[in-house]
């Protein structure tokens, strides 16, 4: 696994606009993206909310900056549930490296499953703000479902996305939100930029 760091991608992560208790609205980099299911509405504030639940409090176990993802989702942008409950995203166009951070999943005595309609694969997890469960029964190299113990990670879907299905078992309250990938080609343009932008900088302290 690739760490976060130097190497990682900044991730955009998705601005949630408009919550309702069966449908969540917003965009993903001008990417419309919509959540139809059971949503719990106290899951989500938006400007001056009180709480950011996606806070990494260990910085040597980042629940979602240990791997490919550099930056944690914004602040008080997640969509709450209750479960057992299932979500269909739906997406106006394929985003190609779709990621999905997860807080709190399950408790350590109450594990909940999460299963999908395509497969994913373990991007990060570790401790986020109630905790650092695991991930347990995944599937290393891809699988279809997993089962959280005080989870909080990122999930990641390599193939081009444009509906995603899930399904939670019985939970108090857990939250998600989904972000995009930079593709390689644009990674290449901003370090292109930023060398650029150095240089130009060396050259004018040089004159």
């Amino acid at each position: 696994m690739t760490m976060g760091g130097a190497s990682a991608a900044l991730v955009t992560w998705a601005d949630w606009t408009s919550i309702s208790a069966t449908t969540a609205v917003g965009s993903i980099g001008g990417v419309a993206v919509t959540a139809t299911g059971s949503i719990a509405l106290g899951g989500r504030s938006q400007t001056g909310c009180g709480t950011n639940y996606w806070t990494q409090p260990d910085g040597s176990n980042p629940a979602y900056t240990d791997g490919v993802v550099g930056n944690g989702p914004t602040a008080c942008e997640q969509v709450g549930l209750i479960g057992p409950t299932t979500i269909t995203l739906t997406f106006a166009s394929a985003i190609d490296d779709l990621v999905m951070a997860l807080v709190s999943v399950g408790r350590t005595n109450q594990p909940v499953t999460y299963s999908f309609s395509q497969a994913f694969t373990l991007d990060s997890e570790g401790v986020g703000y109630w905790g650092g469960g695991l991930a347990g029964a995944y599937v290393s190299g891809g699988s279809t479902s997993f089962t959280g113990r005080e989870f909080h990670g990122v999930l990641r879907f390599a193939a081009p996305v444009t509906s995603l299905t899930f399904s939670t078992g019985s939970e108090d309250w857990h939250a998600f939100t989904f972000g995009s990938v930079p593709e390689p080609g644009s990674l290449a343009l901003v370090g292109a930029a930023l060398l650029g932008a150095g240089a130009l900088s060396r050259r004018r302290k040089a004159a």
